[in-house]
């Protein structure tokens, strides 16, 4: 496993002495993995590992590295609202330059709409840039509590498509935080039922199901999920995977990790 795979999908209790460890026997901080050319600090601080991101950062990682679509760390933090991180980043020398685009995501990201809605008006193109690592506003807030943001970017025009958290769109962030109302929004703006991530080779209504489980507000969201499921499979989500129409292994896995509410939608698709 490489140090890019320790830290995005496998930091367990261990991640902070096998990160050490790595570095000890000369892994490069400097590498770049994956289409976004991430450096291990990008990675950290896209993951909220702040004690992997401190580590890094002793041991000479380039605070102001760029990924292939231009953003540093800090600029990786700063857009998704980790506070703590970014001032972090900052007491440690990084650098703090804004795009457009960045400078509306900061404003959307701490409810800021009224600023948001003016850097639009400005700068329409803000809200769709073609750059993916800007793009993926819309998914990133797609998963929180609040509408309004995720109304305000789709009337601006935001990707439906562009990924973020393991490559899921927007409607697959909605469906994996256990948010109905702007899976609704996101449905009723055109947003596709049928992509498989090339994470976790599944639908957003595959998120919904694994998400009712094993998501970290689950417990609390039951109900949330349980009419997620029943939005996605009125809206005409499918229950196999693509170009395997009469398969079942699809299904079977939904089952496998749907909570009983969640299961007896499925099963009344069937």
């Amino acid at each position: 496993m490489t140090l890019h795979g320790l830290l995005d999908l496998e930091y367990g209790p261990d991640g902070d002495a096998l990160l050490i460890a790595g570095l000890k026997a000369g892994a490069d901080t400097e590498e770049r993995a994956g289409e976004a050319g991430e450096t291990l600090l990008h990675v950290a601080v896209r993951r909220y590992r702040t004690s992997a991101v401190q580590i890094l950062l002793d041991h000479g990682a380039d605070i102001d590295a760029l990924n292939a679509g231009g953003k540093t760390a800090w600029a990786h933090a700063a857009r998704r609202g980790f506070d703590d991180l970014a001032q972090l980043l900052v007491e440690r020398g990084a650098g703090t330059a804004l795009t457009r685009a960045d400078e509306l995501a900061l404003a959307v990201v701490h409810g800021r709409l009224d600023e948001a809605r003016a850097i639009l008006a400005a700068n329409p193109e803000a809200a769709r840039t073609g750059n993916p690592t800007e793009d993926r506003l819309l998914a990133d807030v797609a998963g929180r509590n609040e509408r309004e943001p995720v109304e305000l970017l789709i009337s601006a025009g935001a990707d439906l498509l562009a990924p973020a958290l393991d490559d899921g769109t927007p409607l697959h962030q909605a469906a994996w935080f256990g948010q109905p109302t702007n899976a609704r929004l996101l449905i009723d703006a055109g947003a596709p039922l049928e992509v498989f991530d090339r994470v976790h080779s599944s639908s957003p209504l595959g998120w919904a199901v694994h998400g009712s489980r094993y998501s970290g507000g689950a417990e609390e969201r039951q109900t949330a999920y349980v009419e997620l499921a029943r939005l996605l499979v009125d809206a005409g989500s499918k229950l196999h995977y693509p170009g395997d129409p009469d398969g079942n292994d699809y299904y079977e896995r939904l089952l496998r990790d749907a909570i009983p509410g969640v299961a007896e939608v499925l099963k009344a698709a069937r």
